[in-house]
């Protein structure tokens, strides 16, 4: 673990690191997003699923960019004092 933690202070691998879990926590829930508005064009789809769908997909987003922000705010102090 000590490893892990020694191999992400390199900024290119933490940001490679970090954009590889916000695709694995983003992507499932596009693919779904894609898959299920394709079915409500096709008529054979409950409209509040997809809605439903789309709020999740958006509140994970803030959240993601929220943390991503903190992070950058704190990094910033950190270099600033």
């Amino acid at each position: 673990m000590h490893a892990i933690a020694e191999a992400l202070t390199n900024p290119i691998l933490r940001g490679a690191y970090l954009a590889l879990s916000l695709a694995l926590l983003i992507l499932p829930l596009v693919l779904l997003w894609l898959w299920y508005s394709r079915r409500a064009r096709a008529g054979t789809l409950d409209r509040p699923m997809l809605m439903r769908i789309a709020a999740t997909l958006l509140w994970i987003v803030a959240n993601a960019a929220a943390l991503g922000f903190l992070m950058w705010a704190d990094n910033a102090n950190r270099a600033a004092g």
